[in-house]
């Protein structure tokens, strides 16, 4: 199937204009954590970190665009945990054709090392980190969270939770045997062989940290595809949540953060998760900001 409007736009708005400087936030400009000028992150900090959480998120762009600093993705997530105490790091990694989406979680891995070692000299607690992906940066994390070998070829330590934000290819096989997107095609190939790779929901092992999936029911196969995967997760002893929402794609990116109950949905299962996050996120935590 041909490159469709829709999709033509989605990717058009995953490179709209980024947050200006003039935001005035204290933060770590593009801290390389490899060799491209892709393998970098920004760290914004709150005031007086000590052992601050973090919250560490992966943009999306269909794998073969997007950029860390986003409005959608980083904005309302600032005004509101930055806010309340929480670190901020948000990544970008390489892209294809450079290289393969396996890659590219790998690149992430290395990423996640790389604020472990630092977090203690921003003030932030290595051990309090939870990770969030939308669209292609959900499969990204969602395959970094079930695939443990790219935790032990890093010597990643464990982190909280992933939330996973909206990915159609939790399981990538069933996509690409339907009718899809051209991009799909960009990004995976079409080797069968390769798919198996890149699926995530072919590692599970029941040996998952905790995680929150959310799907939109305007888009064709997200929710099915993000059902079947909840499902093996759960089966296999490990934990996950699985949230359908009537919104757009970028909908349920943007509206992440916001005064809604779709962020306290995310927020009461990242309080879930360690009474440090909890304590965080308590209502008082604005006032003492």
């Amino acid at each position: 199937m041909k490159l469709n409007i829709f999709a033509g736009l989605l990717l058009l708005l995953m490179a709209r204009p980024l947050l200006s400087a003039e935001n005035h936030v204290d933060m770590i400009r593009d801290l390389a954590y490899g060799d491209s000028p892709l393998q970098t992150m920004d760290v914004y900090l709150p005031g007086n970190a000590d052992n601050a959480p973090i919250l560490f998120l992966i943009h999306g762009g269909a794998w073969q665009f997007g950029d860390k600093r986003a409005t959608g993705l980083i904005k309302s997530k600032i005004d509101r945990w930055l806010n309340r105490g929480f670190i901020i790091v948000s990544a970008n990694y390489r892209l294809v054709p450079e290289v393969d989406p396996v890659t590219q979680a790998n690149d992430l891995a290395l990423a996640l090392k790389t604020v472990q070692q630092q977090a203690e000299s921003w003030g932030g607690d290595a051990d309090k980190a939870i990770l969030l992906g939308h669209s292609a940066g959900a499969h990204l994390l969602a395959l970094l969270t079930t695939k443990q070998t790219f935790s032990e070829q890093n010597s990643l330590r464990p982190w909280l939770g992933s939330l996973i934000i909206d990915s159609q290819v939790l399981d990538l096989v069933s996509l690409m045997q339907h009718k899809h997107v051209e991009f799909y095609d960009k990004a995976f190939g079409n080797q069968p062989t390769y798919w198996q790779q890149a699926s995530p929901i072919n590692y599970v092992d029941g040996d998952e940290v905790p995680m929150f999936v959310v799907c939109s029911l305007q888009r064709p196969y997200a929710c099915d595809n993000s059902t079947r995967f909840v499902d093996k997760v759960n089966d296999t002893g490990s934990k996950a949540e699985l949230l359908k929402l009537d919104m757009t794609h970028n909908e349920t990116l943007e509206e992440i953060g916001r005064d809604n109950a779709y962020t306290q949905s995310i927020e009461k299962f990242m309080s879930g998760l360690d009474p440090v996050i909890a304590d965080h996120l308590s209502p008082s935590m604005d006032k003492k900001q």
